[in-house]
């Protein structure tokens, strides 16, 4: 009984570190990104006061504003004044959406936390 009970946990423990690697590789760019998104999300939340909702689509506009800022960046890495172009565009496409996703008032407090950095 002993050495069947030892022989499955063998095999079990061969699967779980043949599948390491497999979870390894699904945390690729794009979940680094979502990782990115859901931190900068958080520290704005606790600075201008999110609920969930906004949470949430401010969550989705900051991942796309990431995603379109690597694709620019590996796009026009041979272009500096193409991608300082590029980046400025994504920006402001960024903080219009960011005008239309927050109520005024938290708007207002995003607006005075971008000019300060």
């Amino acid at each position: 009984m002993k050495k069947i009970f030892t022989s499955a946990l063998l095999v079990f423990s061969l699967y779980l570190s043949t599948m390491a690697p497999l979870a390894v590789a699904a945390t690729g760019p794009d979940e680094q990104l979502k990782m990115q998104a859901i931190e900068q999300t958080r520290q704005l939340a606790a600075r201008i006061g999110l609920n969930e909702a906004d949470y949430i689509r401010v969550k989705n506009i900051t991942f796309q504003k990431l995603v379109a800022l690597k694709e620019a960046e590996e796009m026009y890495a041979h272009h500096a004044e193409m991608r300082v172009k590029k980046i400025q565009a994504i920006e402001e496409a960024f903080n219009q959406s960011m005008a239309s996703a927050l109520p005024a008032r938290q708007h207002k407090e995003y607006v005075a936390l971008a000019q300060t950095k």
